[in-house]
């Protein structure tokens, strides 16, 4: 699994979900940021950093995932 450098990144893995008759790869990535936006400690800017990041890599790296999904441990 390949590392992605981010103080508010704890984790990156690959799940497989079977949907729709078929199995996908997911990234998942382990955030400590507040994912809910009703939440006060809640950064949508620093959430999408993080997202954009992520995204960036996936594609640069030609990884294959089927999508991503952000997380808290």
């Amino acid at each position: 699994m390949e590392t992605i450098e981010h103080p508010h990144i704890a984790e990156v893995r690959r799940e497989l979900v079977y949907e729709t008759g078929r199995w996908r790869h997911m990234m998942v990535v382990i955030t400590d940021l507040s994912l809910d936006p009703s939440a006060p400690d809640h950064d949508a800017k620093t959430l999408n950093e993080v997202i954009q990041t992520v995204a960036e890599q996936a594609i640069a790296n030609k990884s294959g995932y089927h999508g991503i999904v952000v997380r808290n441990p």
